[in-house]
């Protein structure tokens, strides 16, 4: 068993230890300037309080290792500019967000601590835990892409576990990336480039496999997207529509999922991506074959492989549907 919740596969954290100390004031004071003013009470056995903390990391990122050697209650402010996302590698800790929700966490367990709620950890004696602090504005700006806004967004996440077991595993694979990277001092404590990439990455899991909650957004329903990504999808989609597009293409063009581009436009427009780029094209034929006359050689199959369409009786169809008539029609009138 590691003696610190941090230590690498040579036995040394890689971190730099800023609290080693059975003095209850001394630890206050040191970790009351890593991170947040806060209370901090040995609860039962003050003489076998101990505490130790190290941290180390990149820019947007810190990791960090804690543990308490007697039962204490933690309660700092609000964290600010950034939130925490906690590991907890042995024993049990009890976390409350006063009037909200409480969770009793175990060993291997996640949880987040938002930047704008107060909260209590209630240690037992020996529990030891791993957190990856990360940078507010980094979460709120993957926050908003997840979301299709355009801008950031004043993100809060529940106390509750990942959205599922493999969004679980995926934060815990991005978790041990991190804490490796710091603890071995990879390329990112020093190319700015690496550590941005990152960091980045470690935001967009985190919105992807932890629980939101968004003004204005069920926090139950996660990928939902907004006016903005529709937006993007549909200038993409008039800017490229002789072009061969997939829905993979035109969410990458939106900066979302394709899955949450689908659920998007069923929401704001009642139609698929898809769909909507149909008609797209059925309005640029439409428009051709209104303006086509009997010197252009224009034709009705021309106009429909031009815009995609390589069946003609179900192009024919569609028009129909949309128009009111045949193509044929439009063209000769």
């Amino acid at each position: 068993m590691s003696e610190h919740p941090c230590e690498g596969p040579t036995g040394k954290s890689g971190l730099r230890t800023l609290v080693d100390s059975g003095d209850l004031d001394e630890t206050r004071e040191i970790i009351s300037s890593a991170y947040s003013p806060y209370e901090l009470r040995c609860l039962r056995d003050p003489d076998r309080f101990s505490a130790w903390y190290a941290e180390g990391g990149f820019p947007g990122v810190t990791v960090s290792g804690l543990s308490y050697g007697a039962e204490t209650l933690v309660a700092p402010e609000p964290l600010g500019s950034y939130l925490l996302v906690c590991r907890l590698t042995e024993g049990r800790v009890r976390v409350i967000s006063p009037g909200r929700e409480e969770r009793d966490i175990e060993a291997g367990e996640f949880y987040v601590l938002d930047p704008y709620r107060s909260f209590q950890v209630h240690w037992q004696p020996g529990a030891r835990m791993v957190t990856i602090r990360l940078a507010r504005d980094l979460v709120e700006r993957a926050a908003a892409d997840a979301l299709g806004m355009e801008n950031a967004v004043r993100t809060r996440f529940t106390l509750g576990p990942a959205v599922s077991p493999a969004a679980d595993r995926s934060w815990a694979r991005m978790s041990d990336m991190l804490q490796r990277e710091v603890a071995e001092g990879g390329v990112a404590m020093s190319n700015p480039l690496v550590a941005r990439s990152m960091s980045e990455a470690a935001a967009a899991t985190l919105v992807g496999t932890h629980r939101l909650i968004t003004d204005g957004v069920d926090p139950q329903r996660t990928g939902i997207v907004g006016h903005a990504a529709v937006r993007r999808a549909v200038m993409f989609m008039e800017d490229n529509a002789d072009q061969p597009l997939t829905v993979g293409d035109i969410a990458a063009a939106a900066r979302v999922g394709p899955r949450a581009l689908q659920e998007a436009f069923r929401r704001h427009l009642e139609t698929t991506p898809l769909g909507y780029l149909r008609d797209i094209r059925l309005v640029r034929a439409h428009a051709e074959l209104c303006a086509a006359d009997g010197d252009t050689g224009v034709n009705v199959t021309t106009v429909a492989y031009r815009w995609g369409f390589s069946n003609l009786g179900r192009f024919a169809a569609l028009y129909r549907r949309r128009f009111g008539h045949s193509p044929s029609r439009t063209l000769r009138s």
